[in-house]
């Protein structure tokens, strides 16, 4: 008699472990078919790819494919009635029947725009020559409207007290100081 009876309570609580179970999925698709699919930047796979999640929150979702501008996009799941306690644990233990939460989530690529060698270059050139044209720090660029000469910059001392040459006129640089050697010890220092 006590035998029956501890079967039918093993065969009951083995009932009750295997019946309340959510299955919770992703599934994520794009009008570009192969298309890579991360989620918090983890590869679940090519489009329509599709990957179980545990929790109910905010997820980023990348699509990334040759040719496409990549997808970044932040996506929130909402919980359902039964996610919230204690509905929760009815749901994932008790329930006799199976739940399945699917989460369809559609993403459009576009093309990524080609941009031309030529284009490229010529804006290049064009910045190059503005950048050419700025004023020298030494020298503020003059007020708008009346253009009023600058006196010019006077000579600067170099280190021995003499002016530097002035490019155009001429004038050599001098050489380099050298430099005082390094002790070959460390000093050390004390407390």
């Amino acid at each position: 008699m006590t035998s029956g009876r501890t079967l039918r309570t093993v065969a009951a609580l083995g009932i009750l472990a295997c019946a309340g179970c959510v299955d919770r999925r992703f599934i994520i698709e794009s009008n570009v078919p192969n298309a890579q699919v991360y989620i918090d930047d983890q590869a679940i796979g090519a489009a329509p790819a599709h990957t179980s999640f545990e929790y109910y929150g905010h997820y980023t979702v990348t699509i990334v494919q040759p040719g496409f501008e990549t997808l970044k996009e932040r996506i929130h799941v909402g919980a359902p009635w039964y996610a919230y306690p204690p509905i929760d644990f009815l749901a994932e233990v008790v329930w006799p029947f199976h739940i399945r939460d699917t989460r369809r989530y559609f993403f459009t690529l576009h093309e990524a725009s080609k941009t031309r060698t030529d284009t490229l270059l010529n804006e290049a050139e064009a910045l190059r020559l503005r950048g050419a044209s700025l004023p020298s720090p030494e020298r503020p660029a003059p007020p708008k409207g009346k253009q009023v000469p600058l006196p010019p910059l006077p000579p600067q001392p170099g280190p021995d007290g003499q002016p530097f040459p002035q490019p155009g006129n001429g004038g050599i640089l001098p050489p380099p100081r050298p430099e005082p050697p390094l002790p070959d010890v460390v000093p050390r220092v004390g407390p």
